[in-house]
């Protein structure tokens, strides 16, 4: 994301005519991006307000034709979106929809940004169906991340990301309504995210474990024969998280699990 904020701001968004910001002033995208990195060093929710300040004020400056228009109301659904998650107040969840929204249809014809504005809306749908469990929009979801990938080249440095975005949207969707067909579909894109994720990416210990979470569930849908390589893949994806990493207690649970129905069906 960090890299989405700063390439808004480049040259080719400079050529639209947009008015530039004080010289002495930090242009509003890049301070929206430096409060953002300083919460997640911080965890301090102030500094979300303050960086949804300036993207509103980035949405405002830069006409609809600059590029940074649409990165700024991109901005403002995963701001919002983290808010959401901070306070749980569901008028936040349904602004960064909104926003995001706002984003992917203000994104000009050749905006190279349209794949993460797309992306970024899709997480906060992810976000709505846990919430309310309505299946348009997980739905929805489903179609941007498949979208992102029609778009970006096959060695897009963030192809990974997307591919593991989409399986996870498809977990979720199959576990709510059950379908064979999703949940194959979203082993491909589990096994597609953990194949270009490198042994010493920060996220690849994620991505084991989610290649694991799909396993499971088609291991619990009656296709035993998985619980093997979920397991495998649990275990690795644990030893490969941080201690205090808020997913481990989850991912420990399901490794006990999984050792159980080895142990019951002698596998």
């Amino acid at each position: 994301m960090a890299r989405w904020f700063r390439r808004s701001g480049g040259d080719g968004a400079a050529r639209q005519g947009a008015a530039a910001p004080p010289a002495s002033a930090e242009e509003p995208l890049a301070l929206a991006d430096r409060l953002r990195l300083e919460y997640g060093r911080t965890g301090d929710p102030a500094l979300l307000v303050r960086a949804a300040q300036a993207a509103e004020t980035a949405a405002g400056l830069y006409p609809a034709e600059d590029l940074r228009h649409a990165s700024a109301l991109s901005a403002l659904c995963m701001l919002h979106r983290l808010r959401w998650e901070h306070e749980r107040d569901t008028r936040l969840l349904e602004r960064s929809l909104e926003y995001g929204r706002r984003s992917v249809e203000d994104s000009p014809p050749g905006d190279d940004n349209l794949p993460r504005h797309m992306s970024a809306l899709a997480t906060s749908l992810q976000e709505s169906f846990d919430q309310g469990g309505r299946q348009q929009d997980i739905d929805e979801a489903i179609v941007l991340y498949r979208a992102c990938l029609d778009l970006l080249p096959g060695d897009h440095a963030e192809r990974a990301g997307i591919e593991s975005n989409l399986a996870n949207s498809l977990l979720r969707r199959a576990r709510k309504y059950p379908d064979p067909a999703v949940l194959d579909e979203a082993v491909r894109h589990a096994r597609a995210a953990l194949a270009a994720t490198p042994p010493d990416d920060p996220m690849h210990a994620a991505r084991l474990v989610n290649l694991g979470g799909v396993l499971f569930s088609l291991a619990q849908s009656g296709q035993l024969n998985h619980l093997i390589e979920a397991h495998e893949m649990y275990e690795r994806g644990l030893r490969g998280l941080p201690r205090g990493h808020p997913a481990r207690g989850q991912v420990e649970g399901a490794v006990r699990r999984l050792r159980q129905l080895r142990q019951r069906f002698g596998f």
